[in-house]
């Protein structure tokens, strides 16, 4: 398969700069428009997802570029753009980055196969197992933390459409591990219900999470962790009967897991986030003031949020120092309507800037937010005009 597999002529492929830069007139941060091709549908890779690479020099998106999907790499330097895949197939779902192999994990049809993010080269990693080749979608996850091994899903396909649909038809779902120089996977974990959202602990290679997919409000418990060294699997922050949360994902240390939700109803309820200990110890949840619809935070000390259609900017939350937070500071506006894509905020790994998606030229296009001091940023009115 390595053998047969290359790179067509674009891979490598430098486009001239698109950045600009420009100050955020309803908040007075410096914000940087990544990209400016009409048209391409230009997405950062996940707020699950860290697409920074090269010491947060270089930061992986995805492009739709003479009529096809494909990876490019933005040199936050020089911005200068370059093309990383040019393969049979276009790069669809799941992206994956391997720094300490300098590697990037994509599927290419019933493959997962990895692309070097300098050499830019393709080799053949896995595929799935016999029994789970027919009828079945291969999704490549996350990387384990020991850089060695990948997480990689099977999930059954249905002839339905629509969350609940999916959720009600349980599709029968596999993960696997499988070492990242290529093999057989390893099953680790299957079950008779939709199974999404499969992430690694950044400094924990026995630790993962998944959940049940569907509505919050309508599965068993959204969130699980599975260890690796025991095999137990078990929920993570068991909801009530009036409660849903979700969007998880796994703070810098390893331990913690992120997410918000809500009590009673979706749409009027009391709106919280969370952060929770692997084991379902120290949990610790804080009341926000609108329905977000996706946070992230490398630690405590901060999370930031998309907001929603009725909240068009991002939201930036601090520590009180006494174990809550205070009320939000307006970060970014991202002037998201109905149609708009999700913003899927998330701060890079040193937390001085925040990457996130947003249409308020017409094209979706990939957005770079600077940081500034918490206090030097606006309050967020919840029953102001902005809300």
């Amino acid at each position: 398969m390595s053998a047969e597999l290359r790179q067509g002529p674009r891979a490598g492929v430098k486009w001239p700069a698109e950045t600009s830069s420009y100050v955020d007139p309803n908040t007075g941060a410096r914000v940087r428009r990544l990209t400016d091709q009409p048209g391409a549908a230009d997405h950062h890779l996940y707020f699950t997802t860290d697409g920074w690479y090269d010491d947060g020099r270089r930061l992986l998106l995805r492009s739709r570029r003479e009529g096809r999907r494909n990876l490019f790499s933005l040199d936050l330097e020089t911005d200068t753009l370059t093309q990383v895949t040019d393969l049979p197939e276009q790069v669809y779902g799941s992206t994956r980055v391997n720094p300490a192999r300098n590697e990037v994990y994509v599927t290419h049809g019933d493959r997962v196969v990895a692309v070097h993010l300098d050499r830019l080269s393709v080799r053949d990693v896995t595929g799935l197992p016999p029994d789970y080749r027919d009828g079945y979608a291969l999704a490549v996850d996350d990387v384990l933390a020991d850089d060695e091994r990948l997480l990689i899903k099977a999930t059954e396909r249905t002839d339905v459409d629509g969350f609940e649909a999916t959720r009600e038809r349980r599709p029968h779902c596999a993960v696997f591990v499988v070492p990242v120089e290529g093999g057989d996977p390893e099953l680790v974990h299957e079950e008779g219900r939709w199974i999404s959202h499969v992430n690694a602990s950044p400094t924990r290679p026995d630790l993962l999470t998944f959940c049940h997919e569907g509505p919050w409000d309508h599965v068993d418990n959204r969130m699980h962790v599975l260890n690796l060294e025991t095999g137990e699997s078990y929920r993570l922050r068991e909801t009530d009967d009036d409660e849903a949360v979700g969007h998880e994902f796994w703070l810098r240390d390893g331990e913690h897991v992120g997410y918000h939700g809500w009590r009673g109803s979706r749409e009027s309820g009391e709106r919280f986030f969370g952060t929770v200990r692997y084991d379902d110890t120290d949990r610790r949840e804080t009341p926000i003031p609108v329905r977000e619809t996706h946070c992230h935070a490398n630690d405590r000390s901060r999370f930031v949020c998309d907001g929603d259609t009725g909240t068009q900017h991002l939201l930036l939350y601090d520590a009180d120092g006494d174990g809550g937070y205070r009320d939000p500071r307006k970060l970014a506006t991202h002037a998201w309507d109905p149609e708009s894509p999700h913003p899927h905020s998330r701060f890079s790994p040193d937390g001085s800037t925040v990457v996130f998606d947003a249409d308020p030229a017409g094209d979706n296009d990939v957005y770079l937010v600077d940081v500034p001091a918490f206090d030097d940023l606006p309050p967020f009115d919840p029953g102001g005009p902005d809300a």
